[in-house]
């Protein structure tokens, strides 16, 4: 009976997730006592799947499948007002950005999720330009999401109006342009994918 309820405990948890994300540069992550002040002072929390906090107990926990998909890390502002504020020092926006790179470095087989589309899109679009043309962002990032076909169109559409503002004020031109200097930029790009490799 005890062993059964173990092996319910554990199917599907991740033991070695932890040191994974803390060996990517998620330091710390073991001091949290889940006091919830990261959560109540974030403020990307009401677009997040999961919050901070609940992001962290995940971690600790193995569930590396669900923390993999969540969209939090990605909707993470980088503000560090969780970090400053945390009482146990915990270095949360630096696990945020490990879970991050982990998540695009190993994309589960089910596809990708809103957060890592967006991220692996809107770098392929800065290394070809040398800058962001969003246009182009929406539209790849939706298409390379894991979502429905009728869920992108919807999403799609939904956008129009506000594209059209946006082109209304001149925020952005509808023909993308390279900066002159791309060449330095593909080296930044480049240089980091050699660190990344090295890890």
């Amino acid at each position: 009976m005890e062993d059964s309820y173990n092996k319910t405990a554990i199917k599907g948890l991740d033991p070695k997730f932890k040191f994974e994300v803390i060996q990517a540069g998620g330091e710390g992550l073991s001091a949290c006592y889940q006091c919830g002040t990261c959560t109540g002072g974030c403020p990307s929390v009401e677009d997040m799947d999961y919050t901070p906090r609940q992001i962290i107990r995940m971690v600790s926990f193995g569930m590396r499948e669900k923390v993999l998909n969540a969209t939090a890390p990605f909707i993470c502002a980088s503000c560090y007002l969780c970090q400053m504020r945390c009482p146990r020092d915990v270095k949360i926006t630096d696990i945020m950005a490990a879970i991050k790179s982990i998540s695009i470095k190993y994309s589960n087989s089910s596809g990708n999720t809103r957060g890592q589309a967006f991220y692996t899109s809107f770098n392929e679009i800065v290394y070809n330009l040398g800058r962001l043309f969003e246009p182009m962002l929406m539209l790849k990032a939706t298409f390379r999401s894991k979502e429905s076909f009728g869920y992108k169109i919807k999403y799609l559409t939904k956008s129009v109006p506000l594209g059209i503002e946006f082109i209304k004020h001149r925020k952005f031109s509808m023909k993308p342009q390279k900066v002159e200097s791309i060449e330095e930029v593909q080296k930044i790009y480049e240089n980091v994918r050699k660190m990344e490799a090295k890890e």
